[in-house]
């Protein structure tokens, strides 16, 4: 008689996201729209490649400092968000572990991939507030000359 041995497919599980997920990517689809605002209105006022109508314009090199000041706080926000959701799935995980008694290799597994997720999440949206953060100081660098 042939016996076949049966495995867990752990990368293929299909979890339903938790509330404290959902609100985090609330949180971070929030930064993204910000983002995109402080972009449109930079923009607006001088399209891309067109930024010698506003050389003169103190008006526009201070909405650029402004813009540029509130992207680095953006940043440190989204860094703060992210250590909290993932503080707090680690802890909720953690809590029930201790519930369950049981540490096994998957669940450390699944602990780390949900915590290695959430990182990368907020290091796509990080990259996009620094672009453009970047964006507009070369802008206000090329005033400058």
């Amino acid at each position: 008689m042939l016996q076949e041995s049966v495995g867990s497919d752990f990368l293929n599980v299909i979890q339903e996201p938790s509330n404290s997920f959902r609100i985090y990517i609330l949180f971070l689809m929030m930064i993204c729209a910000a983002t995109s605002v402080k972009l449109i209105q930079i923009w607006r006022t001088a399209p891309p490649f067109r930024l010698s109508r506003q050389a003169k314009n103190p008006d526009y090199l201070k909405l650029l400092r402004i813009s540029a000041h509130s992207l680095s706080h953006w940043m440190g926000v989204t860094f703060l968000g992210w250590a909290i959701a993932s503080s707090t799935a680690l802890y909720e995980v953690c809590s029930g572990l201790l519930l369950e008694k049981a540490t096994g290799l998957a669940v450390i597994q699944f602990v780390i991939r949900d915590f290695a997720m959430t990182f990368v999440m907020a290091m796509w949206v990080v990259l996009f507030v620094f672009l453009v953060r970047w964006h507009v100081s070369a802008r206000i660098e090329r005033l400058r000359d």
